[in-house]
């Protein structure tokens, strides 16, 4: 049901996924593999439903920031499968575990969502020689700060450097696979909806797989009416990205500057650099970083913060 807010795990499941899921299974035999994408994208449903067709293994790092945390989610897939796992003596380093956890999945590919978060040295030393001594394929997902940028910018001292994995990047849907989503949601549960709502919700949404399927499930599960499932679906998706964003900038020294530079978009980034009376090399960092997390994009010349809820937050600040 495209509707249901659970991660899909199946390729009958996914709207419109096909070519992704193929790029997968070309990519994955040879190279490690990072999904891209904003919030609410789809990346863990691609993901889950790519390890079904492979039986691979999904960890889910959310929230998860050092080795032993990894370790520890390893461990608990493997008692899982009924595979023991021997801690050994207490001096052991858990860099030295996780190898050892890594050995017994030998041979399958693992897919570890939300990854961004893990220490980057330590986590890349260890991945690559997880991928240099076993026959394990490695799918990561997450946003571009953190491991994630290691992974794909490595500097000339990271043990990635020139091996660069391959890299897959959501993007929202168009508007008119947004309304087939919607009208195709809406004939599974046997319900009507007016063209003009299915736009309006287009609209205030985009096309985010996540927010049309939650405003989906508003209306044929919990039975709201059109206006009173946008709105939920609407405060949820602020508070969500309004932590996304809070935690975005509690690592910027001038926090308020970024917040004035979102607050001028869509703009060139002449007018952006007339309006923050900032040098060249500042505001380009601060571009670069808000690209990295995917908060902003480029069109044409153009910067835009191309989730419309993100865009109503920022001037709701």
């Amino acid at each position: 049901m495209l509707f249901d807010l659970r991660p899909k795990e199946r390729r009958d499941e996914l709207f419109d996924r096909e070519e992704e899921l193929e790029s997968l299974h070309r990519l994955v035999g040879s190279e490690w593999v990072v999904i891209l994408g904003r919030r609410m994208m789809g990346k863990t449903s691609l993901l889950k439903s790519f390890l079904h067709e492979v039986d691979g293994i999904y960890i889910n790092l959310s929230g998860v920031r050092s080795v032993k945390g990894l370790v520890e989610e390893l461990m608990k897939y493997a008692r899982k499968l009924g595979i023991e796992v021997s801690v050994g003596p207490l001096t052991i380093s858990w860099s030295r575990l996780a190898e050892d956890v890594f050995s017994k999945f030998d041979g399958k590919v693992i897919g570890f969502d939300e990854a961004q978060d893990l220490p980057v040295n330590y986590s890349l030393k260890l991945f690559k020689k997880v991928w240099d001594t076993y026959d394990i394929r490695i799918i990561f997902t997450g946003s571009m700060i953190g491991l994630i940028t290691g992974l794909l910018e490595p500097t000339p001292r990271s043990p990635l450097y020139g091996r660069q994995p391959a890299k897959i990047t959501l993007k929202p849907f168009t508007h008119g696979q947004s309304l087939e989503f919607l009208t195709k949601g809406f004939r599974e549960c046997r319900l009507d909806a007016p063209l003009n709502e299915l736009e309006e919700a287009i609209d205030l949404l985009g096309g985010y797989p996540g927010w049309l399927a939650y405003y989906g499930n508003m209306r044929c599960i919990r039975r709201l009416t059109h206006k009173e499932a946008l709105e939920q679906v609407y405060q949820e998706g602020k508070q969500i990205l309004l932590e996304e964003l809070k935690k975005f900038l509690e690592s910027r020294k001038t926090p308020e500057k970024y917040i004035k530079l979102l607050k001028l978009l869509p703009a060139r980034w002449s007018e952006l650099k007339n309006a923050m009376n900032i040098n060249s090399k500042v505001l380009n960092d601060m571009i670069q970083n808000l690209e990295k997390a995917i908060i902003i994009e480029k069109k044409g010349d153009t910067y835009t913060i191309p989730d419309p809820i993100m865009r109503n937050l920022i001037f709701e600040l």
